[in-house]
């Protein structure tokens, strides 16, 4: 078909209207889905550990070729996001499997997680608030293809190989899953993460401004500072993303003031 006669199709409104609520359960279903195949591949791993099987035996390649129609790079994917966040994703009501996803590598991802529950970002967005917050530089830039919530081959019948479906003890599937947002995003849009329609090239004013880098020579803080600091930029972030309404900008500053006057007084 014409790209340009799909593309009216799609924009139609009773088209779009439509397919939302079908889109939502569909995402729904991928990101179940991935967090049992997560789930499957740690388990299996640790019991592959456990009878001291050579470390060649269970690699993301060795199981990407015993179950088939998955690559090494996306059972990576599946386990990293279920080692990091497995026994804790279902804190994040709301979520899909690519938040974590592409929250996987940074340490303080729980902040930008519990910011998507608490202001409703997409992927897309969450990406974009840490990039801005981290100093927006330009080769840090989140890009759509960075998060790949599953590959186009992986659910059809497999080519049996020395594995059968039917070798996973029913044990190690849960009927527990965290609660996944349905249908569209606050914006009206379909939550297809992968689509990730906020990306786009920055305009000229963008592209010459120079790079806001506020936290880049921060010293490293004790674990007490370390909290406290990240749950202040979370809700700051929070209060600028609603517009000030709860609190002004000026206010804000006067206290950040004040805890710098505190910490400059003397001890006695």
């Amino acid at each position: 078909m014409d790209a340009r006669i799909q593309t009216e199709i799609d924009n139609e409104p009773l088209v779009d209207e439509t397919s939302v609520k079908y889109l939502g359960r569909w995402n729904r279903l991928v990101s179940t889905t991935n967090w049992e195949k997560g789930r499957i591949i740690c388990q299996w791993r640790e019991d592959m550990i456990a009878a001291d099987a050579l470390p060649d035996g269970y690699t993301d390649q060795a199981w990407s070729h015993r179950a088939g129609n998955v690559s090494p790079q996306h059972v990576g994917r599946l386990r990293r996001v279920f080692q990091r966040f497995g026994e804790t994703f279902d804190q994040y009501a709301g979520l899909y499997w690519s938040h974590f996803q592409a929250a996987t590598d940074w340490p303080d991802a729980e902040m930008w997680l519990e910011g998507a529950v608490q202001s409703g970002w997409s992927v897309s967005q969450m990406r974009n608030q840490q990039w801005e917050a981290m100093g927006a530089a330009a080769d840090k830039k989140p890009m759509p293809e960075d998060v790949i919530e599953a590959e186009p081959d992986e659910d059809i019948e497999p080519a049996f190989d020395e594995y059968k479906p039917d070798d996973i003890p029913p044990e190690t599937i849960s009927g527990s899953l965290g609660e996944v947002r349905d249908d569209a995003d606050a914006d009206g849009r379909s939550p297809s993460e992968t689509c990730e329609a906020d990306e786009r090239p920055p305009c000229d004013d963008e592209q010459s401004a120079e790079p806001f880098r506020p936290f880049e020579d921060l010293p490293p803080l004790p674990l007490d500072l370390a909290e406290a600091f990240e749950a202040m930029k979370l809700a700051i972030l929070q209060q600028k993303l609603s517009g000030w309404q709860e609190i002004s900008l000026h206010e804000v500053l006067s206290v950040l003031d004040a805890l710098k006057q505190l910490a400059l007084a003397p001890v006695d």
